[in-house]
C-alpha cells in the first residue's frame, strides 16, 4: 500500500492519515482493538476494569496524585507515541511534507474527523491554541458598537472578561455583570438573572458552559433560546466542557463556541477549537489580517501563519481513544468520581462545598473549603503529607476553593488519600 494516498478507512472505523499509512495508524491505536466494547455504564463504578485501563492506557508519575487536571489533560499513551512520530516525521520530511502533502492530503481527513467527533460542518471549525484564543475571535471579530450591551457573569474566565473590558475601551461599549450563585436552585433561576439583566440595548451574552472555578454547569441551551427569542447572540466558552460531558456542539443552540482540546479530549498542550455556525461566518469580522478568503468562509478568520502540524495530525488519535471510552462512559465515571469524595466532605466538620453535586450540576470538576483553615495551608499540606495535589480558585467576593479534578486514571483509592487528609485537616 503506498504510504502517501487520501482518506483512508480501516477496520476500526478510525481516519488513517496519509503521512502514516494504514499500517502505521493500526500500530499506534492498537491498544484500542482490546478495549472497543469494554465500555459500559455498569463498568464505572468498576475499580479493577479502571486500574487496569490506567496500566494499559497511561504513563503517570507515581510521586503525587494529580487532582488538577482542569489545567489540561493527560494524554494517554497512544497519543503521545502518535505525537511523537509525527514531530519526528514531519522534522525529518520537513517542508517538503508541509508543502507538499499536508494541506492537500491530511489536513481534510483531520477536520473530517473532529467534525464528526463534534456534531459540526468541517466548514464550520478551525483549530486554533486554545480555547482563550478561540474566543478572542469572536468577541474581537462580533460587531459592536458604541453603547451596545454585553452580560457576562461574575465566574466567566478571566481572560474573557478582559477582551471585552478591551472593547470597553476602544469600542465604548457597556459590560453588564450579573452574579450566578453557586448552588443554584434551578436551571430557571438561573436563566431568569441573564434575562433581567437584558435592555433594548444587549446585543450579546456570554456564557461559560462548566465554570473553571467551581465546575458548575451551566443550562447553555435554556440560555441560547430565551436570548434568541430576543435576537440575542450568545457566545460558548466550552473549554472544560467539550469531550468531558456527553454532547454536541449543535445540542447547546448556539452560534459560537469556543473549546479546548488540549484538556478533555487528550491531545498535545496548545490546541483548541473555534466554532461558528456557517450561515453567521458572514457576520464575523477577522481578527488577523486576511482579505483573500470569502466572507462565509472560516478560514478567513484562522490567518495563523506557520502551525505546528504534529500537533494537528494527533487528532484522529484522541478521536480513536475518547470513541474507544465513549462519551456518556466517560461522563459518569468522573461524575462518579467526584461525587465519591464530594458527598464525603459535605458531612465534615469546618467544609463547605463550593460546587452543586446533582447531576445535570456538574461532573469531574468540583471546589471546597475549610473555615478553620487558609487554603493555601490546606492545600500545602494535602501535598506534603498526603501526596495529593490540588489547585486554589480565587472566587468573586475575595473568598476562595480548593479545586479537585480527577481523570480517567484515576482511582477511588487516590482520593480516599485526599479525603484523609481533609477529614483531618477539618478538624485542626
Amino acid at each position: 500500500m503506498k504510504r502517501r494516498t487520501l482518506l483512508k478507512q480501516i477496520t476500526t472505523g478510525a481516519i488513517a492519515l496519509p503521512l502514516m499509512g494504514v499500517s502505521d495508524f493500526e500500530k499506534l491505536t492498537s491498544k484500542t482493538k482490546n478495549w472497543k466494547g469494554k465500555f459500559s455504564l455498569d463498568k464505572v463504578k468498576d475499580e479493577a476494569f479502571w486500574k487496569e485501563f490506567k496500566k494499559e492506557h497511561y504513563d503517570i508519575s507515581d510521586e503525587f496524585i494529580n487532582l488538577e487536571n482542569g489545567q489540561f489533560g493527560v494524554q494517554p499513551k497512544m497519543v503521545v507515541d502518535a505525537y511523537c512520530e509525527f514531530i519526528k516525521k514531519v522534522n525529518r520530511e520537513n517542508s517538503g511534507y508541509t508543502r507538499n502533502h499536508f494541506y492537500k492530503e491530511d489536513y481534510k481527513p483531520i477536520m473530517e474527523t473532529l467534525a464528526e467527533f463534534s456534531g459540526t460542518g468541517s466548514d464550520e471549525i478551525l483549530i486554533t491554541r486554545n480555547a482563550t484564543e478561540a474566543l478572542n475571535i469572536l468577541i474581537q471579530g462580533i460587531s459592536l458598537k458604541a453603547g451596545d450591551e454585553v452580560i457576562l457573569h461574575m465566574q466567566d474566565y478571566p481572560s474573557m472578561i478582559e477582551a471585552f473590558q478591551m472593547l470597553e475601551k476602544t469600542k465604548g461599549i457597556k459590560i453588564n455583570k450579573i452574579d450566578i450563585p453557586f448552588i443554584p436552585e434551578s436551571d430557571a433561576e438561573i436563566v431568569k438573572l441573564y434575562e433581567d439583566a437584558i435592555t433594548d440595548k444587549t446585543k450579546c451574552i456570554l456564557v461559560t458552559h462548566m465554570i473553571h472555578l467551581t465546575g458548575q454547569v451551566m443550562p447553555v441551551k435554556a440560555i441560547s433560546d430565551m436570548a434568541k427569542k430576543k435576537g440575542i447572540d450568545v457566545m460558548v466558552d466550552a473549554a472544560h466542557s467539550f469531550a468531558h460531558l456527553d454532547f454536541k456542539i449543535p445540542d447547546l443552540g448556539c452560534d459560537f463556541v469556543g473549546v479546548n482540546l488540549h484538556k478533555w479530549f487528550s491531545t498535545p498542550l496548545g490546541m483548541g477549537m473555534l466554532y461558528v455556525k456557517k450561515d453567521r461566518i458572514k457576520d464575523l469580522n477577522p481578527m488577523f489580517g486576511d482579505n483573500t478568503k470569502p466572507d462565509d468562509s472560516i478560514y478567513k478568520l484562522g490567518h495563523f501563519g506557520t502551525i505546528s502540524s504534529p500537533t494537528y495530525l494527533t487528532v484522529p488519535i484522541a478521536a480513536e481513544f475518547n470513541n474507544m471510552i465513549t462519551l456518556p462512559v466517560k461522563e459518569a465515571r468522573l461524575r462518579y468520581l467526584q461525587n465519591y469524595w464530594s458527598k464525603e466532605i459535605e458531612s465534615m466538620p469546618n467544609a463547605q462545598m463550593l460546587t452543586p453535586t446533582a447531576p445535570e450540576r456538574s461532573c469531574a470538576i468540583a471546589t471546597f473549603k475549610l473555615n478553620n483553615i487558609d487554603v493555601n495551608k490546606t492545600i500545602d499540606k494535602l501535598y506534603k503529607e498526603y501526596g495529593v495535589f490540588t489547585v486554589r480558585r480565587d472566587l468573586p467576593g475575595g473568598d476562595a476553593g480548593i479545586r479537585v479534578t480527577p481523570n480517567l486514571y484515576i482511582g477511588t483509592s487516590d482520593i480516599d488519600k485526599l479525603l484523609e487528609g481533609v477529614q483531618q485537616l477539618s478538624k485542626a
